[in-house]
């Protein structure tokens, strides 16, 4: 019976094949934020002392939630208080960064840094950059 051979060989490569697929997907948010951010906010997000903001439990964060995508493309100028200190560094903006990249930093700052409070879906981070100004 050469059926269930075929039908045994054809689910145990789409198994491979899917499994492949989600496993890499898993740790894009942190490859990402290790390639763009962790250079200033360093590793653990705990970024340097009165030059860079942290992005552990960030106040920023949770309350610029809304515009995160933009923030993170078109970086940040001028004085931002974070955790109630300020912090005047420029952040540089990474424009090549696409909606799924910024999805999967943004979700790996929450899983990582609780910050922002909640996930976010790439519906919303598609509709934060069509509306960045």
């Amino acid at each position: 019976m050469p059926w269930p051979k075929i039908s045994l060989g054809l689910l145990f490569l789409l198994a491979f094949a899917f499994a492949g697929c989600f496993t890499e997907r898993g740790d894009e948010g942190e490859l990402l934020y290790g390639r763009h951010c962790a250079s200033c906010h360093l590793e653990n997000g705990e970024g340097l002392r009165g030059v860079i903001p942290p992005l552990v439990n960030s106040d920023y964060s949770e309350k610029n939630r809304d515009v995160l995508a933009c923030l993170i493309r078109q970086g940040i100028q001028g004085s931002i208080i974070v955790n109630g200190k300020e912090y005047n560094q420029a952040m540089p903006g990474n424009q090549q960064l696409s909606e799924a990249d910024l999805t999967n930093i943004i979700n790996y700052l929450h899983k990582e840094f609780k910050s922002p409070k909640e996930r976010v879906s790439f519906g919303q981070v598609r509709e934060q950059v069509k509306n960045c100004p």
